[in-house]
C-alpha cells in the first residue's frame, strides 16, 4: 500500500500552524537537549566560523591550550597525574573569574558564573580528584571511578531525559494532531501513567541495536527507517516491551522504507534554506514540520496496521490519539463533571460587587472565613471540572481513557489551593514572613561568603521590604493568571526584575548609593538585575504563590482574630516605624551598601567605604 505524500505534507502544515507556538518549543527544547536535530546547531556554528573567520583546530603536538578545561583535567586525573589536572583548572579558573566583570555576560560573581567557571575550567572534577585521593590514596584507582562515574552520570541524563525526550515530544505532536487543547500536565503522561522507566528502556535498546547496525554502514541505514516507528509505538504505548515494539515497527516499515526515504528527502529545500538562514528556518518551520508530517505518516501506517490484522497491532491500542472517543463513552467516564457543573453554576455564597471584584481579580478575601471556605472549594471545583469539560467535549485528550489510566475513580474534591482568595491579615503575615526570610537568607550568603555577619539592607531591623513586597505583588497583582501557570511564570520573572530594577534605580538616587550591585554576574543589566537573580525569582515566585502563600493563608486563617489582628498590628507599626526613621537614617556600610572588598567588588560609588 502506498500514501500520498503530498495530503501527509499539507495535513502536517495544519497541524503546525494550528499549535505554532507549542510545537515551535518542544522541537527547539529536543535541539537544545541534543536529543534530535542537533544539524541545525552544526550548521550554525559553521556558518559563525565562516564568516569569523575562525577554524576548529583539531588537538595537534600536544598542545594543552586548545583543549578544552574539562578534557585536559579528566585526562590527567585518569593518566594518574592529579596534580597536574589541578594545576590546569586553576589556571583556567582563574583566567574565567578575570574575564569581562562589567558586561552583561560577566562571569566573575555569582552562583551561574561559579557553576559555569567550576564546569568549564575542570574545577569540579579536580576537587573530585582530590577528594578521592584523600581517601583511596590510588591515582589509578581514581581515573577508574572518574571513567565510571562520567559514563554513569552521562548514561542517565541520557537514558531518562534525552533519549525519553523523543517519546514526549511525539506524544505532544500526535495529541495535538487531533485536539484543540494541550494541558500542559500531559506533558508528564508517561509518568502519570507510571511507564516512564518502561519507556526509558525501549528507547535505549532501539538506540543499541541502531547503534551496532551503524557499524555495518548499509545496515545502519536501512535499520533507520525499519526502527523509524519505535519512538511513536512508545508514545502510544508506553507498556509495550522493547523486542516487541522493534518487531512491530519493522512489520509495520516493511514495504515502506523507500516511500518513508523519499518522504524525509522531499524537505531538503526547507532543510537547505535552514542552512543558509543559520538554522532560522529550521528552528521556526523545518523542524516541527517533518515532526508532524512523522506523526501523520504514523497514523497512516498505523490505521492500515491495524486494518489488515498485522502480528502486534492490537497493542497499538490508545485509539483517543487518533480521533475523539465516543460521546457515550466520555459521559461515563466523566458523570461527575456533568453533575457538578449543574451545582457550580450558581454561587453558593452570595458577594457584594465590590468583594466580588477584589477576590476574582486580586484574590483578596473580604468578609467571614466560613464563606471563605465555601467559596474557595467552589473555585476548586470550577477549575478541576473545566480541564474535565475541555475533555469531556473532546477538545483535549481524555487522559481517563487511556487504557494504563488508573485515577479514573479519583474523586473531584475542589482542592485547589493556588486558587483560594487570601484574607489582608493572611497578606500581611505572608509579606512580612518573607521580608524576614530575605534577610536571612541574604545574611547567611554573606556569612558564608565573608565569614562575618552583616545587617543587609536598608532598614536597620531584619527585613527586607524588596522580598515581602515581590511576594505580595505577585499574590495579587497576578492572581487573574494563576490558571495559566506558563504566563504566570512569564509575568513574574517581568514583574520581579521591574520592581527589583527600579528599586535600585530610586535607591541609588535618592541616596547616592547602590544597596546591591551585580556587576559580574552572568545576563546583568546595569548591575541591578541579573539572569540569577530572575531565575530565582521564578522559582521562588511560582513556589510561593503555588504553594507557600496558600499554606500561610491556610494556617493564618485558624488563628483566632483576637489573637491575630493585635499581632499584625504591631508587626506592622514597628516595621513602619523602621521604615520611617530609614528613610532618613539607612542603614549604610560596607558589605551593606557594596559588597566590600573581601569579596573582591568595586565600590559602588567609586568611594572606599560608602558609611
Amino acid at each position: 500500500m502506498s500514501f500520498d505524500r503530498k495530503s501527509i505534507k499539507v495535513a502536517a502544515r495544519r497541524h503546525v500552524k494550528r499549535h505554532y507556538v507549542l510545537l515551535i518549543v518542544m522541537c527547539a527544547v529536543s535541539i537544545f537537549l541534543g536529543t534530535e536535530f542537533t544539524s541545525v546547531v552544526s550548521n550554525a556554528q559553521t556558518w559563525y566560523d565562516l564568516l569569523t573567520g575562525q577554524e576548529t583546530q583539531l588537538d595537534t603536538e600536544g598542545v594543552r591550550g586548545q583543549r578544552s578545561g574539562n578534557r585536559q583535567v579528566i585526562d590527567d586525573l585518569i593518566e594518574g597525574n592529579l596534580e597536574a589536572g589541578r594545576e590546569e583548572a586553576a589556571a583556567r579558573l582563574r583566567e574565567m573569574q578575570s574575564a569581562q566583570t562589567d558586561s552583561m555576560l560577566g562571569r566573575s560573581r555569582g552562583v551561574f558564573a561559579a557553576l559555569a567557571n567550576n564546569l568549564g575550567s575542570g574545577q569540579l572534577y579536580a576537587t573530585l580528584g582530590t577528594a578521592l585521593n584523600a581517601v583511596i590514596r590510588s591515582q589509578k584507582a581514581i581515573g577508574v571511578i572518574m571513567i565510571l562515574l562520567g559514563v554513569a552520570v552521562q548514561a542517565v541524563v541520557w537514558i531518562f531525559l534525552r533519549n525519553m525526550y523523543r517519546a514526549v515530544m511525539r506524544r505532544t505532536f500526535m495529541e495535538t494532531r487531533v485536539y484543540e487543547a494541550y494541558p500542559l500536565n500531559h506533558l508528564l503522561h508517561f509518568r502519570l501513567v507510571n511507564r516512564w522507566n518502561r519507556a526509558a528502556l525501549t528507547l535505549l535498546v532501539q538506540s543499541v541495536y541502531q547503534t551496532l547496525w551503524a557499524l555495518t554502514v548499509v545496515g545502519g541505514f536501512i535499520k533507520h527507517f525499519s526502527y523509524y516507528m519505535v519512538p511513536w509505538i512508545v508514545a502510544e504505548n508506553p507498556d509495550i516491551r522493547p523486542r516487541e515494539a522493534i518487531a512491530l515497527s519493522r512489520r509495520m516499515m516493511n514495504g515502506h522504507k523507500c516511500e518513508c526515504f523519499l518522504l524525509e528527502l522531499s524537505f531538503i529545500g526547507w532543510r537547505l534554506l535552514g542552512f543558509v538562514t543559520f538554522g532560522a528556518v529550521d528552528v521556526l518551520w523545518t523542524v516541527p514540520y517533518r515532526v508532524a508530517a512523522g506523526a501523520e505518516y504514523y497514523a497512516a501506517l498505523r490505521e492500515a496496521a491495524k486494518r489488515s490484522g498485522l502480528e502486534g497491532a492490537a497493542q497499538l491500542n490508545d485509539d483517543c490519539l487518533f480521533a475523539t472517543a465516543d460521546q457515550s463513552a466520555l459521559r461515563q467516564h466523566y458523570g461527575e463533571i456533568l453533575r457538578l457543573e449543574g451545582v457550580l453554576d450558581e454561587d453558593i455564597v452570595e458577594l457584594t460587587p465590590a468583594r466580588r471584584f477584589f477576590a476574582d481579580n486580586f484574590g483578596i478575601w473580604l468578609g467571614s472565613l466560613d464563606e471563605k471556605k465555601v467559596y474557595s472549594r467552589q473555585a476548586g471545583l470550577r477549575q478541576q471540572t473545566r480541564v474535565g469539560r475541555l475533555e469531556l467535549e473532546g477538545k483535549a485528550y481524555p487522559q481517563r481513557l487511556n487504557p494504563l489510566w488508573t485515577r479514573e475513580g479519583a474523586a473531584l474534591t475542589g482542592k485547589v489551593n493556588y486558587l483560594a482568595p487570601c484574607t489582608v491579615w493572611s497578606l500581611i503575615v505572608a509579606f512580612l514572613a518573607f521580608c524576614v526570610f530575605g534577610w536571612v537568607w541574604e545574611v547567611s550568603v554573606t556569612l558564608a561568603s565573608i565569614g562575618r555577619f552583616v545587617n543587609r539592607g536598608a532598614l536597620h531591623g531584619p527585613w527586607l521590604p524588596i522580598y515581602g513586597t515581590g511576594v505580595t505583588m505577585i499574590a495579587v497583582l497576578l492572581y487573574r493568571f494563576r490558571r495559566k501557570p506558563a504566563l504566570e511564570a512569564v509575568l513574574v520573572v517581568v514583574l520581579c526584575g521591574l520592581v527589583e530594577y527600579l528599586t535600585s534605580y530610586f535607591m541609588e538616587r535618592s541616596y547616592g548609593m547602590r544597596w546591591w550591585d551585580y556587576t559580574g554576574y552572568f545576563l546583568n543589566l546595569n548591575g541591578r538585575i541579573c539572569g540569577e537573580g530572575l531565575a530565582v525569582f521564578a522559582v521562588g515566585g511560582m513556589a510561593a504563590i503555588y504553594f507557600l502563600v496558600p499554606l500561610i493563608d491556610e494556617v493564618v486563617t485558624k488563628v483566632k482574630p483576637r489573637i491575630l489582628i493585635p499581632i499584625c498590628v504591631v508587626l506592622m507599626v514597628v516595621y513602619m516605624a523602621d521604615w520611617t526613621y530609614s528613610q532618613f537614617v539607612p542603614n549604610v556600610g560596607t558589605g551593606i551598601t557594596d559588597i566590600g572588598e573581601e569579596t573582591g567588588a568595586l565600590p559602588t560609588d567609586g568611594n572606599t567605604d560608602p558609611a
